[in-house]
Parts: C-alpha cells; sequence; structure tokens
C-alpha cells in the first residue's frame, strides 16, 4: 500500500506539473494576466491593473485614447471564456489532489480528469494566442518595436534573477 501511495503521489506530482508547464509557457505580459494568483486575482490585478482594462506594460506606449478603448474591448470580450476555462483546470487538478489525500487511484478518472484539465489549458492558450494577436494590431509600429523591446528587458531581468537563485542541493 505505501508503494501505490508513492506512486500515486509522485504521479499527480508529475501531472500537475505538466499541466502547469504549457501555462507558465504562456503567461505573459500581454496575454491577459498570466497565471492566476491563489487570491483568484491574475497577475496584472494583484499588480494594481484591471483584467480586462490595459495591461500595465502597455501604459508606457503612449496609447491614443482610441488605442486603450479597443485594447480593452478585447481583453473583455474573452475574459469569462479564459476564467471559465482556468477554473476548469483548477476543479481538475483540485479533484486530482483529493484522491491522492485519500489515496484512491481511478485510471479512468485520473485519465478523464488530466485530460479535461489539458484541454481547458489549451482552450485558454487558444484564445490568449488570438488574443494577443488582435491587440498587436491596434498598436502602431513602433509601439510594436518598443513593447518587444520592454518584454526583452523584462526577460533579461527574469533570467537574471532566475539565475542568481541556487539549485536544488544534489
Amino acid at each position: 500500500m505505501n508503494t501505490f501511495k508513492r506512486t500515486l503521489a509522485v504521479f499527480l506530482a508529475t501531472s500537475s506539473i505538466a499541466l502547469a508547464v504549457p501555462l507558465a509557457a504562456n503567461a505573459g505580459p500581454m496575454m491577459g494576466g498570466g497565471m492566476e494568483g491563489g487570491c483568484g486575482k491574475g497577475w496584472s490585478e494583484m499588480r494594481g491593473g484591471q483584467r480586462d482594462g490595459v495591461p500595465p506594460m502597455m501604459k508606457k506606449l503612449k496609447l491614443t485614447p482610441e488605442q486603450q478603448t479597443t485594447i480593452s474591448e478585447l481583453r473583455k470580450q474573452d475574459a469569462a471564456l479564459i476564467g471559465e476555462k482556468y477554473q476548469s483546470m483548477r476543479d481538475s487538478r483540485a479533484q486530482l489532489h483529493e484522491m491522492a489525500k485519500k489515496g484512491e487511484y481511478d485510471e479512468a478518472k485520473v485519465k478523464a480528469l488530466t485530460e479535461q484539465g489539458a484541454q481547458a489549458m489549451a482552450e485558454m492558450a487558444q484564445l490568449r494566442a488570438r488574443q494577443h494577436h488582435q491587440i498587436m494590431e491596434v498598436l502602431t509600429p513602433e509601439q510594436r518595436e518598443k513593447l518587444a523591446a520592454q518584454r526583452d528587458a523584462m526577460m533579461k531581468r527574469w533570467e537574471k534573477k532566475r539565475g542568481e537563485r541556487p539549485g536544488p542541493a544534489a
């Protein structure tokens, strides 16, 4: 029985990582808030921005009022659907964790839950990619260049910060 619990725990940990990695890879400052925090707020909302307004990173682009309105509308149009997909993903993950806590394992149920979570994640990534494309179409070429430079600088800071962290003990 102990081996079973250990195997289930390893499986759930790996499946959680497998579900989280594509979401983390898809999450970006331009893509609708990225991963959600434990309090139910999106990244931009936790940092003082609106979930469906203009992302904080875009405020430095000197957007026209028309651009701001268009971008806000684009973000609002899919916000509820993206939220539903995210909640579906969280629900399936929570059910998997609940099974692990109880020491239960039903292969068909685990398969269905992981597929449900993966499907929700894929649909969310598709919605965000479309929204990102639509937002980029609103920007001028100069604004796109400035945004790309901001994103590159942010990624360099992030990589530097990640590089300073000690790795796992060997």
